[in-house]
């Protein structure tokens, strides 16, 4: 009986879950599913998943309910300069080379999460600009939650987020320690000349997107690889339409472009490959 009742909340929970967001919960994962559902029902004061699981039956799944199984679904593992060749791509041939011509550069960090990917750019770009190379920049980060989201506005994190991949200098540097009453370890918040040009905005990639303008890169990295295959393509088509001539996308280490668009040329700097949308493509109108 238990098995039966497992078996009908996981549908009913990974049909919800990819209806809303695409992520894809099947049998291999199932058990990622299940030990997130348990985070959930202790948050919201169940005994167990199956008590949650009657009381939407009974009652419905309200919609604050409902935001929150979304946000537990979503992978929000993040840090600071994660995939370092990532970064150094960015600094090392990017900016210094690709768009040395240009003005400005216009940034989207797609699946921001908590913010440690923008905040991540903006201490390059403010190394650059101590090094002579001064550029004026916009950094436009999204994510599915406005909680994850919120922290990335506020531009704080604990002892252990900042830790994470900050080397100390930087962290002196652009960081500044601060204390939060619900913690009795610091917190550090980002000085203002990182934040000064970086705009968050709740979004769904699979719903309509907001009139954001056009990027000259786009970072959307360990968020495909979850979503269905019909999904992929139709995120990466609507990409092409907001990259300006010849912009960048750059995806995870395990995510591919292959039997997905041809929208794009291969690129290949030191260990990390990135897609650089050919010239034949449309500008977006």
């Amino acid at each position: 009986m238990q098995d039966e009742f497992s078996d009908s909340i996981f549908k009913y929970f990974a049909t919800l879950i990819e209806k809303e967001t695409g992520i894809q919960f099947d049998e291999a994962n199932k058990y990622l599913l299940l030990s997130r559902l348990e985070n959930l029902v202790k948050f919201l004061n169940f005994p167990d998943v199956l008590s949650l699981w009657n009381d939407i039956q009974k009652n419905g799944l309200n919609q604050a309910a409902k935001l929150l199984l979304l946000d537990s679904a979503t992978n929000n593992e993040t840090s600071f300069f994660r995939d370092p060749k990532v970064f150094d791509f960015f600094k090392n041939h990017f900016v210094t080379n690709i768009m040395a011509q240009n003005p400005k550069i216009r940034i989207w960090c797609a699946a921001t999460s908590t913010g440690q990917e923008p905040y991540t750019i903006a201490m390059i770009m403010a190394e650059l600009k101590a090094q002579g190379i001064a550029k004026s920049y916009e950094i436009f980060g999204t994510d599915i939650s406005d909680r994850v989201l919120k922290q990335a506005a506020s531009g704080t994190y604990s002892q252990l987020e900042i830790q994470r991949g900050l080397p100390a200098n930087l962290m002196i540097k652009y960081f500044e320690q601060i204390s939060v009453e619900s913690s009795n370890f610091p917190s550090f918040k980002a000085k203002p000349e990182l934040s000064a040009f970086m705009t968050f905005k709740q979004m769904n990639l699979l719903h309509e997107w907001p009139d954001f303008g056009t990027f000259d890169i786009i970072f959307c990295r360990n968020v495909l690889i979850y979503q269905s295959k019909e999904n992929k393509k139709n995120i990466i088509s609507r990409f092409t339409k907001v990259l300006n001539p010849g912009g960048y996308l750059v995806l995870g280490g395990a995510e591919s472009l292959l039997q997905l668009s041809d929208d794009f040329d291969f690129e290949t700097y030191g260990n990390i490959c990135v897609h650089k949308l050919k010239a034949s493509v449309k500008p977006y109108t």
